[in-house]
């Protein structure tokens, strides 16, 4: 039994299965007739091949009919739809919603490695800025509580190990004045900016900055035979923001820094420093992420030539000099959201061109928005 409008059909199911198949045909052998209609896009956003890719599900359901074609001009950037009238309306709409100006974030690092407890001296003077109170001088006694204190070396908890790495967030009013106190920090002699790279970049587009040099070693290459090969020792720095809807960004960071070790026979040694995660900043403000201690241990002796060598007597002149040092590596990230120009046309104004059936009035009057 099936209802069209006032109309009950009582009939076998297989008599009302073959209805709607012939019925189905009907359609489909109409839609084959139907004339195709043609359309230009000028995409001022996305890349012509990507919406191409999208329209002939490429990336998963095929958005063109089975008739439809799609074509792409990378130098002008434009799209060339053919396809049946009401499917290039639907394809219209999509094209008006994803070609619109994307947001961006202005990232700024700073990778700092100073001596053991930098992260709690740099907190310290950090939060006595924030309370308009100047430092406290060489030598002048000052007691760290939970405000003031920056220690991101985390400790054990519940029978676990400690993590690897702590990261803790300044507020955007506190990141103006933390450029400030690295700098003193620096010339104390305390801590050194290693690098500081900015990048920008669109929201949800990974940003990659990498520097430093590649090793040469030798190595076998086959047959018994060596060659020479590269290990790198860079300092790299991969970062995807995303924007959130109250205007937070969520980061996704990966911050590597390598440095050439003792040589080997096959060749130097590299010292990795790596940290990964995910993060959530307020726009302007600043992620701390630490934790990561290195230990140097050095064992120096110098002496004068020729009288150091003497049994017993070239005890005075030699010097023994021994040297436990622990350093830390801190990295902080500064992302600040970017607007995008607003106003700017859009893919379905008098930029597109229609020819087929229906092709008068099937123009876009939306308004461009920023995302």
């Amino acid at each position: 039994m099936s209802r069209r409008g006032n109309v009950i059909w009582v009939t076998p199911a297989a008599e009302l299965a073959a209805r709607e198949r012939e019925r189905f045909e009907m359609h489909a052998r109409a839609a084959d007739l139907e004339p195709l209609a043609s359309r230009t896009f000028v995409l001022h956003y996305p890349r012509a091949q990507d919406v191409q890719r999208l329209l002939a599900g490429a990336t998963g359901q095929r958005l063109l009919s089975k008739r439809g074609a799609a074509a792409a001009d990378p130098r002008t950037n434009l799209l060339f739809v053919t396809d049946l009238a009401p499917r290039i309306t639907q394809i219209a709409g999509l094209i008006d919603a994803i070609d619109r100006p994307s947001r961006q974030v202005r990232i700024e690092a700073r990778i700092v490695e100073g001596e053991q407890g930098f992260s709690r001296n740099l907190g310290a003077r950090v939060a006595l800025r924030a309370q308009g109170r100047p430092p406290a001088a060489e030598g002048a006694s000052f007691t760290a509580n939970a405000r003031n204190a920056l220690d991101l070396a985390a400790r054990p908890l519940g029978g676990f190990d400690a993590a690897t790495a702590g990261f803790t967030l300044f507020a955007a009013p506190l990141s103006r004045v933390l450029d400030i106190e690295l700098s003193a920090l620096e010339a104390q002699g305390r801590g050194q900016i290693v690098s500081r790279p900015r990048v920008v970049t669109a929201d949800r587009v990974k940003a990659i900055v990498e520097q430093g040099s590649e090793l040469p070693y030798q190595a076998k290459v086959g047959n018994g035979m060596s060659g020479v090969q590269f290990r790198r020792a860079t300092l790299k720095l991969e970062v995807e923001p995303q924007i959130t809807p109250d205007g937070r960004v969520v980061l996704d960071l990966d911050v590597t820094k390598d440095s050439v070790g003792e040589p080997t026979a096959a060749g130097p040694a590299i010292h990795t420093k790596h940290v990964q995660t995910r993060v959530e900043v307020e726009n302007g403000g600043t992620v701390a992420i630490g934790g990561i201690y290195e230990q140097l241990n050095r064992n120096d002796v110098t002496r004068v030539p020729l009288l150091g060598k003497i049994p017993f007597l070239g005890a005075l002149f030699r010097h023994r000099a021994q040297r436990d040092q622990r350093n830390e590596l801190v990295v902080f990230i500064t992302p600040t959201v970017v607007d995008a120009r607003c106003g700017a046309p859009g893919a379905g104004d008098a930029d597109a061109e229609e020819t087929g059936p229906e092709a008068a009035g099937a123009g876009s009057t939306r308004q461009p928005l920023c995302q």
